[in-house]
């Protein structure tokens, strides 16, 4: 039976997951196809979910928070030209939550069996996110922000959506 499966190999990646960052292969796997190899590379991307070698979820960490520094600084210093200068807590929980939370929240259904480390990290980040939405200051509990915001926790919001 043939597969009839035709390769991009421009586009194909290969990954060695290993559960030991220092662990070499004696027999490392190599793919070449049309006088092409395959690249071997650490982290990939996957339907918008960076996937490492050790699946620790750094990389993906990593490319969300720099993905919602930006935003977590626009929620921060509003725009000058702004038709109200100071918008409510409301207007600025609903923006943080159509420009941050749903970054946050993408590809959870896989995050939701990682460790309890990466939804703290994931956790902080929200964290930020609100209290710039609420122009409060950084030493501000985080039950505090989250009561006042009436915002659930990132993990918590993310096993309701099942």
């Amino acid at each position: 039976m043939a597969w009839k499966l035709k390769l991009q190999p421009t586009k194909t990646e290969l990954i060695h997951y290993s559960p030991h960052p220092r662990k070499k292969y004696k027999n490392p796997v190599s793919i070449k196809e049309e006088d092409t190899t395959v690249r071997l590379l650490d982290s990939t991307r996957y339907l918008g979910v960076i996937i490492n070698k050790r699946l620790n979820w750094r990389c993906h960490l990593h490319h969300i928070e720099s993905k919602i520094a930006d935003r977590i600084s626009a929620l921060r210093y509003r725009s000058i030209s702004a038709p109200n200068p100071n918008p409510n807590g409301k207007t600025m929980l609903n923006i943080y939550k159509a420009i941050t939370r749903t970054i946050l929240i993408y590809g959870f259904p896989v995050l939701l069996t990682a460790n309890e480390n990466v939804w703290q990290r994931l956790q902080i980040i929200q964290n930020k996110a609100i209290r710039a939405a609420l122009e409060l200051p950084i030493y501000t509990s985080v039950e505090y922000i989250h009561t006042l915001s009436n915002i659930l926790k990132i993990k918590e919001y993310a096993t309701k959506l099942l």
